[in-house]
């Protein structure tokens, strides 16, 4: 997709004021309505501490430059009797920006503008245990015909965020190792960066599903939360004070042991979690020597009430909510988010759940947090993918 000249000088002027220091008043101004907007020129004022004429001539500069544009204020008015004034918001179709979503057997792409609208979805199914190379081909394929799809006036991607199942390593970007994808081990962001064009960020997606869910679903209202993400594994993310915490290894609550002497894990220890309650374990319970269904068929049944697999569905939601209650003695989040393909079950799912996770608590020391079902559904992941890619190139605040 070609770009005109206005949208070059656009996105120029864009970058050159949010790599301006950040005391100086345009960058104030930006990052305000960034953070706040739509916003109107006298609630900027009192968010910014700056003079009314002084926000007039930024606001008017950055809007004569296309980086800002006027629309219809949807805060309060300035006084009670007044009518709702006109509100300053970043030009929506400035830039793009992309989430990627490596899942089990799925891949599935979102590109949306800098106000996380999203504007174009493509998704693919993959074979088990997919490769590398495979799941890559498949997603620069998605990646470019999504992009394709944009409409003329929208500005390019600027970032990509990238969702993988695996502990990641932050300061080297790279994948460390996949139980569930082995042959990613290794892959790094740069190699990422080479595939799709564009500048690329990595994060596990457990913390990402979480990251979705506290920017955009279930715990947009809460500043401290865990989501649990039920999948082809257990994992989870942990929102502290708006902030995801990160972190090799963090959030992989799949491989805490729940059986000294149980099954040989993909990870190589014996008894972890995932054994037990990942979706290739339940599926693996509920299968008989005539049939093999699969997760929508054993969520079919699960909440119609069939006997076997609502025991065996129950029986793992038990171990996954007594493993989050270790991680809620911890940190006591405010509220509990379940997401993954299991949680489509709804209350199957979340009762049993709940319920192990209170008997883990502490009797009459600690409040059990709200357990609620994500919001996002399947889109969990990759809309935390998108947030991760908005904060990465600016756009978002990096508390979310």
């Amino acid at each position: 997709m070609t770009r005109d000249a206005g949208y070059v000088r656009r996105m120029r002027t864009f970058v050159d004021v949010a790599g301006e220091d950040a005391s100086s008043t345009r960058h104030r101004v930006l990052a305000a309505v960034r953070d706040h907007g739509p916003i109107s020129r006298a609630d900027l004022a009192r968010r910014t501490g700056l003079a009314a004429s002084t926000i007039t001539s930024a606001a008017q500069s950055l809007a004569v430059e296309g980086v800002l544009h006027e629309v219809e204020d949807a805060g309060e008015p300035v006084s009670r009797t007044g009518p709702r004034g006109r509100g300053l918001s970043v030009d929506p179709a400035l830039a793009s920006v992309a989430g990627i979503d490596f899942g089990f057997r799925t891949v599935r792409v979102a590109v949306c503008d800098v106000h996380a609208r999203v504007l174009v979805t493509r998704e693919s199914r993959l074979a088990e245990r997919y490769s590398s190379e495979e799941g890559l081909s498949v997603a620069a394929q998605l990646y470019r015909s999504a992009v394709s799809a944009l409409p003329e006036e929208q500005g390019a991607v600027v970032t990509v965020g990238v969702a993988l199942p695996g502990p990641i390593d932050a300061v080297r970007r790279r994948v460390i190792g996949s139980a569930v994808l082995p042959g990613w081990s290794g892959t790094t962001a740069e190699e990422l960066t080479e595939t799709f064009g564009v500048d690329t960020v990595i994060e596990n997606d457990a913390n990402l599903a979480a990251l979705g869910e506290h920017v955009f679903g279930a715990g947009r209202d809460v500043a401290d939360s865990l989501t649990v993400k039920f999948h082809s594994g257990i994992g989870a993310g942990l929102i502290v004070r708006d902030r995801l915490v990160g972190g090799a290894g963090s959030g992989e609550i799949g491989h805490f042991a729940v059986a000294a002497e149980g099954q040989v894990c993909r990870c190589g220890k014996r008894g972890c979690l995932d054994t037990f309650a990942a979706i290739p374990a339940l599926l693996d319970a509920v299968s008989t020597d005539t049939e093999t269904p699969d997760v929508r068929s054993l969520v079919e049944r699960t909440v119609a009430g069939e006997p076997r697999a609502s025991r065996i569905v129950s029986d793992a939601a038990e171990l996954v909510g007594d493993a989050a209650s270790r991680a809620c003695l911890l940190f006591a989040p405010q509220r509990v988010i379940v997401v993954g393909a299991m949680a489509e079950a709804g209350d199957a799912v979340l009762e049993p759940f709940a319920r192990a996770l209170r008997r883990g608590l502490i009797p009459d020391t600690q409040s059990a947090p709200e357990i609620v079902r994500g919001a996002l559904a399947e889109r969990s992941t990759v809309m935390g993918a998108v947030a991760l890619a908005l904060t990465a190139s600016g756009w978002l605040p990096a508390g979310g």
